[in-house]
């Protein structure tokens, strides 16, 4: 990793730019469907397809991507309805199926983009000869006041293993997927697991593992919308801890397999993903909620335990060795489990799945 310095000003480039394909997924965004395709409409990056995936909504959603794509009907266009809903995931791989760009990017279709926001990234992708590029976020209410800024710095990543722990140690999350513009070719047999959590998470640990070269840039350009009724503010049902639990093993055995250096901090990640459900779902009142706080209970033990055992570790490989654990003196079960984390991430997802069903969850 190195600084770089960077000058990403000006538009209007006079040479032929290659084709960017911009995935919308929307459901049930009708009041802010219009801003936000107006603004990838609006960019000084001129040569943009546009995809909208209508993700089985149910307010007017189908009928203002009709008359956006009426609108705009000499750019390149295209709208995919998918009903019923597939989740956002599969919304995102049926975009990237149908994308016809060099480039691909994503953009959640209540949030909208600074105007010159993919002429200068691709400007500094392409100089650099990046394979991604990642940009700064504002975060934003309803009326663009801003709330906050998740700034990045200049940074050049020149190999795949620098990448990749870039992902996992970032002061701010770096695995949302809309905060980047992809070279096509990272996408080729990536796994779409049809999860309701953690998909960024997923898809960015399988992105950062191809990127040969990955460039972030010091400008906020992605303005992402804060408000109380989105998806990701919907109560935590077993369902998502579930989900969570499945998309989370999958970036350890991702992780197992090419980056064993950094199995530590990704555990530590898994274990704070799963935690901070839990802790929500215990302070959400509902009718239902004595069961899924028996669910979250079991997560949280299993999770605070793996978080603490890992720190006391201090090493920057996994455990291999029970012989070792056992001279930290922990109890024989904790002794276990810190086995099974470091060497059978999977094992460990089916214990806790097993311990899942043991709890009477039905009707939730």
């Amino acid at each position: 990793m190195s600084s770089i310095c960077i000058m990403a000003q000006g538009s209007g480039r006079n040479y032929a730019q290659k084709l960017l394909s911009v995935i919308i997924p929307a459901y049930n965004t009708a009041k802010f469907l219009n801003k936000c395709v107006e603004s990838v409409v609006n960019q000084t990056y001129k040569n943009i397809e546009i995809i909208i995936v209508n993700n089985g909504s149910t307010d007017n959603t189908p009928q203002i991507c009709d008359e956006l794509k009426a609108k705009y009907n000499n750019r390149k266009f295209k709208i995919i309805n998918l009903n019923p809903n597939q989740g956002i995931n599969w919304a995102r791989r049926d975009g990237v199926k149908a994308a016809s760009g060099e480039y691909i990017a994503f953009i959640d279709s209540d949030d909208y983009l600074e105007p010159t926001a993919y002429e200068q990234t691709i400007k500094v992708l392409e100089e650099h000869d990046c394979d991604m590029a990642q940009f700064g976020i504002k975060l934003v209410d309803r009326d663009g006041n801003l709330i906050e800024k998740w700034e990045r710095q200049d940074l050049i990543f020149n190999n795949t293993s620098e990448a990749y722990k870039y992902l996992f140690t970032d002061r701010y999350p770096a695995w949302n997927v809309w905060d980047k513009v992809y070279k096509r070719e990272l996408f080729k047999n990536l796994e779409w697991p049809k999860i309701s959590a953690l998909e960024d998470y997923c898809m960015s640990a399988q992105l950062f593992a191809k990127a040969q070269k990955f460039i972030t840039i010091n400008k906020n350009f992605y303005n992402w919308l804060q408000r109380d009724d989105s998806t990701m503010h919907k109560p935590v049902t077993e369902g998502k801890l579930e989900d969570s639990l499945i998309g989370s093993a999958l970036v350890v055995d991702l992780t197992q397999q090419k980056f064993p250096a950094l199995m530590p901090e990704v555990l530590i990640r898994r274990a704070d993903c799963i935690y901070g459900f839990c802790i929500y779902i215990l302070n959400v009142p509902s009718a239902k909620q004595e069961k899924l706080n028996s669910l979250a209970k079991t997560f949280m033990s299993d999770y605070k335990l793996m978080r603490s055992e890992l720190k006391a570790q201090q090493r920057e490989l996994y455990i291999k060795d029970i012989n070792e654990i056992q001279k930290l003196r922990f109890p024989r079960k904790r002794q276990i489990i810190i086995w099974l984390i470091a060497n059978c991430p999977n094992l460990y997802k089916n214990y806790l799945k097993l311990r899942l069903k043991i709890h009477d969850v039905t009707g939730i």
